[in-house]
């Protein structure tokens, strides 16, 4: 998506803008709690095995961290159109049938995306009384990084479902786009 050019018209032209900056900003933060993630780890080890203290209270922060990281991942993943995808007759549709499985898929994504949102809120709820060991943080901050990054999914696949297939996505910046 960094190597496309932006659509001519108003609304796309703007979708561009705000989905090239949250991939932006979900690939950072993502980074950088991969690499808090790995500090932690080296600490840990390091102030256990060298200097003999022990640091039980990281295991639960990098846990916290890793699904926050995932999370973030996802949304940028999602955005782009990265996810695994098994592709066995799309090829072969027409562009009519090929609209309509596109915004199936985006139909059922924001189905599930909402059913998992649903369920992450309800299991922070269940949980807030329930407290890590060390550092006696609430079980709902896992629960929230799991809401916030089904959310942003299920936005944008409500997005891909209005508006369907955009041909910027997956454009490199040398080729002309026709509106």
């Amino acid at each position: 998506m960094d190597g496309a050019l932006p659509p001519a018209n108003g609304a796309d032209r703007l979708a561009f803008y705000v989905l090239r900056h949250v991939t932006r900003l979900c690939d950072a933060v993502g980074v950088a709690l991969l690499v808090g993630i790995l500090g932690l780890i080296v600490t840990a080890v390091v102030a256990r095995d060298l200097l003999n203290w022990g640091m039980p209270w990281t295991e639960e922060v990098v846990s916290l961290l890793a699904i926050y990281a995932i999370g973030f991942g996802s949304i940028s993943a999602w955005v782009r159109s990265d996810h695994l995808v098994v592709d066995l007759f799309s090829h072969r549709l027409s562009a009519l049938g090929h609209q309509v499985q596109y915004r199936l898929t985006a139909i059922i994504s924001v189905v599930f995306f909402v059913l998992a949102s649903w369920g992450a809120w309800i299991m922070s709820d269940m949980s807030a009384n329930n407290k890590t060991v060390s550092l006696s943080i609430s079980f709902s901050y896992l629960y929230y990084g799991l809401l916030f990054s089904f959310v942003a999914m299920a936005m944008t696949a409500t997005w891909q479902t209005l508006r369907g297939p955009v041909t910027w996505l997956n454009k490199p910046a040398h080729e002309e786009i026709t509106p």
